[in-house]
């Protein structure tokens, strides 16, 4: 009878060892079995319970979720987040930034204005003027989007011009582009039209209203050296457009 009591007493004073400590559970999923001596206003103080008789350590309140102590009392320093523990704690996938996706392709309406050249020589021999309006469509294709939102494009701009003048002036841009997070671009690319191929060099922006954007578009061609049957001989003269158009947001 008496290993027994004695044998009951020893597994009650390894239970209340067991039971005599505070858990402290911090924000990132770490537990430490402690001896809790003090709660102030932003610390925790206490030691740990593998050397009760060691150093004194402090913890933040901002970096604690919870404090169990030995008498099954819970004081909760967070309630956001419940951490996971450190070995099953998962790395978030990282998402993209959140950047307002916009429909680019849509109508355009605007006006070309011809320089001093073969061009503009062969309209005046004909009574019409060198600045004409211009409808057509622009096509888009994102190639890519940086997580600071720029993004590389490929766009296409068919036009018809003249139409005013009672003439049919078509015109087609193949650009390839940057554009930034605010909407600002700047894109090169070949020109086609009837007075021969070029290059342009466009830049543009857009103006946003609710769900809409209104895209304002500068385009200029430079003048070009060609020996024409329709137009003539000599620089053709430098093109510059003015095209707006709306669009929605994605």
């Amino acid at each position: 009878m008496k290993a027994q009591n004695i044998a009951l007493l020893f597994i009650l004073f390894i239970n209340g060892i067991g039971f005599s400590q505070d858990m402290i559970t911090y924000k990132n999923g770490t537990e430490v079995k402690a001896k809790v001596l003090e709660v102030n206003s932003s610390e925790v103080k206490f030691r740990k319970m593998d050397n009760p008789d060691g150093p004194l350590y402090t913890a933040l309140k901002s970096e604690l979720f919870m404090i169990k102590y030995e008498n099954g009392t819970t004081e909760l320093f967070s309630s956001e987040t419940k951490p996971q523990p450190v070995s099953e704690k998962r790395i978030s996938e990282k998402k993209s930034p959140d950047y307002p996706r916009v429909r680019y392709n849509g109508p355009r309406v605007g006006f070309t204005s011809i320089g001093p050249g073969t061009t503009r020589q062969w309209l005046s021999e004909r009574g019409r003027s060198s600045t004409i309006i211009q409808f057509g469509w622009q096509f888009e294709t994102q190639l890519f989007t940086l997580d600071n939102g720029t993004s590389g494009l490929l766009e296409w701009i068919v036009l018809a011009g003249g139409t005013e003048q009672g003439m049919f002036l078509p015109s087609a841009t193949m650009l390839f582009g940057i554009r930034g997070k605010g909407g600002l671009e700047f894109g090169i690319g070949p020109n086609f039209s009837f007075t021969g191929p070029g290059m342009a060099i466009a830049v543009g922006g857009s103006i946003k209203s609710g769900k809409m954007y209104f895209p304002i578009n500068l385009g200029i061609v430079p003048s070009v050296n060609r020996q024409d049957s329709v137009t003539g001989s000599g620089p053709t003269g430098v093109r510059v457009s003015l095209l707006i158009g709306f669009n929605t947001r994605r």
